[in-house]
Order: structure tokens, then sequence, then C-alpha cells
């Protein structure tokens, strides 16, 4: 089961569509239970792994919060230190990425932080194809692979190993760089990353 708390933003739905559509079964967690959601902390009681699809400011204290439910749980941080200034993206990271202050908040979790290169609007059509990698970054290996085989059934890329979960403090703040690509190119923007090994 694959728990996704927040799931009620356009991230949180567009991937739990294309995760059903690949066969997984998914509980979608929100603060406000009805009708198809459930509490965050039921969703992550109830999952294996859970993406934490939450607003930047709310990283921390959602994994606190959760930290009991979340113990022993593959936990996905996709949120990104993003702020808009005159209308325009740009990044406010802090000292530690919003990665790793959710393994700090909740210590028995293995977070893993990745998907801040896919796009939420691209992840609502679930029709369109995501051809792009995903870039993960994580401490504990076999968190990230079971990540990485996930991410790799989602995008016609791959997923990209990019090291310990410290390099989230720089791939969270892609998120921006994508964000003003697509608002220069009106378009969904991915990365792919070139001249891996097969």
């Amino acid at each position: 089961m694959i728990g996704i708390v927040g799931g009620s933003g356009d991230f949180g739905q567009g991937l739990a569509e294309r995760l059903r559509r690949i066969g997984e079964e998914v509980v979608i967690g929100s603060r406000t239970p009805r009708g198809d959601f459930v509490s965050n902390e039921a969703a992550s009681l109830r999952s294996d792994v859970v993406f934490l699809s939450v607003p930047p400011g709310c990283v921390a204290e959602m994994a606190h919060d959760l930290r009991e439910a979340l113990a022993g749980r593959i936990v996905v941080s996709v949120a990104a230190p993003i702020v808009f200034r005159d209308g325009r993206a740009g990044a406010a990271p802090g000292e530690l990425s919003l990665a790793e202050e959710a393994a700090v908040a909740a210590p028995a979790a293995r977070v893993v932080a990745g998907f801040h290169t896919v796009s939420s609007k691209a992840l609502a059509d679930p029709d369109v194809a995501l051809d792009e990698d995903v870039l993960l970054a994580g401490d504990d290996a076999e968190a990230k692979e079971v990540v990485a085989a996930l991410a790799a059934r989602l995008v016609e890329g791959r997923p990209v190993d990019c090291g310990r979960l410290e390099v989230a403090r720089w791939l969270e703040t892609l998120t921006a760089v994508l964000l003003n690509v697509n608002r220069r190119y009106k378009t969904n923007a991915g990365v792919r990353v070139t001249g891996l090994p097969e």
C-alpha cells in the first residue's frame, strides 16, 4: 500500500491516479478526512511507502506529528522551499533540506528525497507520458531502491541516485529552476541526466 499524506492537492491527486494505473493500491491522507480521504495518521499506518506531499512550511511539523506512524516506513519527501516574488518562483532553502528536516522530526522513518523535478501539472494529466528522469537522494540504500523501482514505472526515463540525503539541499531547489523554465516556454519540462551507464 502506498500512502499520500496531504494528497488532496494537485501533486498528490495526480500521483495517486498514476499509481493506481500501474496497479498500486493507494490511500490518501488529509488533515480533514472526508469521502475517500482518511486521516494522515491512518494513511501512514496502512502504508509501506508514504509520500509526504505537504507545503514546505508544514513538512517538519507533519513529520513530527506522524513520527510514530511513520516509524520504519519509507517516506518520500517531495516538497521544495519555493517562494514567489512578484509572481516569479525562487527558492529559500534553510540550513537543512526539507527532507532532512523530516528525517530529524521522524527519526525512525526511512526518508528519501525525490520527484522535485516532476511537474504537478504534468502529473495531473495521467494520459500524458512523463518523459523525464526522477532524481533521488537518501541515506537508506534499500529504501532508495524501493522508491527507484516505483519511479521507474512512473516515468519514461529512469531513477537517478544522486547520493546521500544531504544532496536534497540542492535537489529541492531545482524545482524553482524548472518553474521558471516552464513559465518562459509555457510547458511542463522535466529533467534528463545524460551519459549514465545502462
